[in-house]
Order: C-alpha cells, then sequence, then structure tokens
C-alpha cells in the first residue's frame, strides 16, 4: 500500500505551458527581417551579374548570396513553423498567431507559384497551400484570396498535352 501511495502521489503535477506569444513573435519577425534582406541580396546580385560571359567575380557574388539566401529561408521556415506549432494550440486568438499565419501562408503562395510558373509537381505545390488552409480554417479565419487561388490552381487538373488530331480519312467510296 505504501508503494502505491508513493507512486500516485510522489509525482508533481506538470506546469502547465507557458507562452508568450509577442516575445517569440518577435524572434520570428527577426529571422524573417533577415531572410527578407537575404532576398533582397540575391535580387541585387542576379540583376548586376551581366550575361553569361560575365567575370567569375560576378558569379561568385551571386553563388554566395543564394547559399545565404537559402540558409535564411531555411532559417525562416524553421522559427516560423516552431511558433505556429505553439501558437496555434497555445494563442489561437493572438494577433500575433495571425500575423505568423500570414507569413506562412504568403511564402506557400510563393513556393506554389514558383513552382507552377515553371510546370513542377502541382502536388508539391498544393501540400504547404493546403495546410495554411487548414490552419486559417482551424481559427474561423477567412483564407486569404491569394492562398485560396493559388490552391484552386494546384488543384486543376494539367491541361492536356497539345498533339495533332489525325488528319480525317478520306471516304472512299466513289460514286458511279
Amino acid at each position: 500500500m505504501l508503494v502505491l501511495a508513493a507512486a500516485c502521489g510522489g509525482r508533481p503535477e506538470p506546469a502547465p505551458v507557458r507562452f508568450d506569444a509577442a516575445a517569440e513573435f518577435a524572434k520570428v519577425a527577426a529571422v524573417h527581417a533577415r531572410f527578407a534582406s537575404a532576398r533582397d541580396r540575391l535580387e541585387r546580385a542576379q540583376s548586376q551579374a551581366p550575361g553569361p560571359s560575365g567575370s567569375p567575380g560576378d558569379a561568385a557574388l551571386v553563388r554566395e548570396a543564394a547559399a545565404a539566401y537559402d540558409a535564411a529561408f531555411a532559417r525562416d521556415q524553421i522559427v516560423l513553423a516552431a511558433f505556429l506549432n505553439q501558437a496555434l494550440n497555445l494563442a489561437p486568438k493572438r494577433p500575433e498567431t495571425r500575423e505568423a499565419l500570414a507569413l506562412y501562408a504568403d511564402a506557400a503562395v510563393a513556393n506554389a507559384r514558383f513552382l507552377l510558373d515553371r510546370g513542377g509537381d502541382a502536388r508539391q505545390a498544393l501540400e504547404p497551400l493546403t495546410a495554411a488552409e487548414r490552419a486559417y480554417n482551424a481559427l474561423g479565419v477567412p483564407v486569404p484570396a491569394r492562398l485560396a487561388a493559388a490552391a484552386a490552381e494546384a488543384r486543376r487538373p494539367p491541361a492536356p498535352a497539345a498533339t495533332s488530331a489525325p488528319a480525317p480519312r478520306p471516304n472512299r467510296r466513289h460514286r458511279r
């Protein structure tokens, strides 16, 4: 009996999870600002680089900016996802949650646009769009028009490939 009492009563109750949405979103905003800066730097490097016959230094600047962009994008998405995982459950009504969800939706739309415009896999484009739609629906908030339009486009079946129709066969019957 003593063992049973110790097993049942000896454990403290788990402490409630504390989540400071404003402080955590400030981290998201800072990381997102670094991502935006890396994106701008890459766009500048790409626009200033001459054509394929450009100097090796120009190509190196573009590669360096692209690497910085990739790292900043990955960090942005990780921090944003971590925030949303907590915020959607612990602070769904907070404005920071909606702002973070808007950042997530914007990234999903941009990535889908990139894939769809280049003939990529629509299913791959649709996954993050659907996840963003689900989050908006779970909050009871209308899905933004850009997100809904991108998801609808990704859901559309691909247009059939243009093939030439066979020429009609001439009628071989002759009148006599």
